[in-house]
């Protein structure tokens, strides 16, 4: 990952939300066919931090959002937006420029289509959370059903108690994801977030005590085709990111 001349670049959107990262080992060759070359397959610092050996780390992240607040530049709601969605992610290297970290290749959204990335797709989300606190501990129950205009479901159900909470805050923007639909999109994230890790398959941590986790959406087949593993759970109960780029982009519709 690298920093270039991010530090330069001016704001162009912010977003305050929660989210939950699901990160998957499936099958290698159905990842790489959906990245543009010379992009390649590659670990990632976020999980090598955590003591996940990379031939044990994820290579496939799902992320369901939902945002609280999505701003523009100028501190105004954008009337537009999706608030609550999924994106999927693919941990890669490119050999040719050093650039290393998260590539995007697919979002279901029910904002703006194609997006910021360019690879939204309209569908409708849904997301229920129900929380219970005494002075010994938080239990906390959550749910995302995706349902893509183009057909199929995606549903996460879980329940779980929350465990040590650590802060994240970067003092400059430092992490670019890249994605596939548009090598020339650009877009920086500075963020200030609470992690929480759920489960760590390496580690053995575990605190969830229910999930399920489904999909029957077409183009994901190949992806969750019954040999999918899931080996790390992330949860952010409260994020905050600055997006910067080097030009005004907004998401088409």
């Amino acid at each position: 990952m690298t920093t270039n001349h991010f530090s330069s670049y001016p704001l162009v959107d912010a977003a305050v939300g929660t989210r939950l990262l699901l990160g998957f080992i499936v099958t290698p060759h159905a990842l790489q066919q959906r990245l543009r070359p010379p992009w390649k397959l590659a670990s990632l610092s976020t999980f090598s931090a955590l003591g996940i050996p990379e031939d044990e780390q994820p290579n496939l992240l799902l992320i369901f959002h939902h945002l609280l607040l999505d701003q523009d530049a100028q501190g105004q709601n954008q009337a537009d937006s999706g608030l609550r969605f999924v994106v999927f992610n693919i941990p890669a290297a490119n050999p040719e420029t050093g650039e290393q970290g998260l590539v995007h290749f697919r979002m279901f959204t029910g904002g703006a289509i194609p997006g910021r990335y360019g690879d939204a797709l309209l569908a409708q989300v849904t997301h229920e959370y129900h929380l219970v606190e005494d002075s010994h501990a938080s239990s906390i129950k959550e749910a995302f059903q995706v349902h893509p205009e183009a057909g199929g479901t995606l549903e996460l159900r879980l329940a779980y108690r929350r465990g040590p909470l650590v802060r994240q805050e970067a003092d400059r923007p430092n992490f670019p994801p890249w994605t596939v639909a548009d090598p020339r999109i650009v877009r920086v994230y500075q963020e200030d977030s609470v992690l929480e890790i759920l489960r760590n398959d390496v580690t053995g941590l575990n605190l969830i005590q229910e999930l399920t986790f489904r999909s029957t959406v077409p183009e994901l087949a190949d992806l969750f085709d019954g040999s999918e593993r899931l080996v790390a759970f992330l949860g952010n109960p409260h994020y905050a990111r600055k997006v910067f780029s080097p030009a005004l982009e907004h998401a088409n519709h």
